[in-house]
């Protein structure tokens, strides 16, 4: 397709390289995950523009969650021959109570000694954070527009976000979900050895 804007040019480092990988989903997670790091250090080394920068961090942080979830959610069900789907709603705290659901499902069908390295502390821990994040933008709108369809302040009774405190959050959140990534990896893996194994 060609298109003036979206286009390559000779300096060829600054190229993005589009549609290579045929499991694009981790890089538009990696992709948000890295845009708001980079904004929230920005910040916090210059001191400066944190009351214009803060929609952009919030807004990359939860989408990341959001897609995050999501990809979590298809490799359950993949692992439970349950499809390859996900929910298509931004209610990240539903999608959280799916994944669990799930979850539970992969550890009993698959290894019980999975919950001794996604302990009951990080499960709480990575519910109260999503859980959070919820309450204040549970539709992915909040941070995208100042008011809703109805005319409401998105943000209303909200006076301060410390984005050090939050991208610490951020971090701790990204940690676990390391934790699930690597078992439902890991799993992904042996399952499609078995496959390639027995298939006839």
């Amino acid at each position: 397709m060609e298109n003036s804007l979206f286009s390559g040019e000779s300096d060829w480092q600054n190229n993005a390289c589009m549609n290579w990988n045929h499991q694009p989903l981790g890089l538009y997670i990696e992709g948000y995950w890295l845009g708001a790091n980079n904004l929230v250090d920005d910040v916090v080394k210059s001191s400066t523009n944190q009351d214009t920068l803060v929609y952009p961090i919030c807004f990359l942080y939860r989408q990341y969650i959001e897609l995050q979830l999501k990809q979590f959610i298809q490799f359950s069900r993949i692992l439970l021959s349950e499809g390859n789907n996900f929910p298509q709603n931004h209610k990240i705290s539903s999608l959280w109570e799916v994944l669990n659901g799930l979850m539970l499902k992969v550890i009993k069908q698959y290894d019980e000694s999975i919950k001794e390295y996604i302990t009951k502390e990080d499960v709480a821990e990575s519910r109260k954070i999503i859980k959070d994040f919820h309450a204040v933008d549970p539709d992915s709108f909040s941070f995208r527009y100042h008011e809703t369809k109805d005319g409401q302040n998105t943000l209303d009774g909200l006076d301060y976000i410390n984005l050090r405190k939050l991208s610490d959050a951020m971090n701790k959140l990204h940690s676990l979900f390391e934790k699930y990534l690597t078992v439902l990896s890991l799993l992904m893996d042996y399952r499609n050895d078995m496959i390639a194994e027995y298939r006839p």
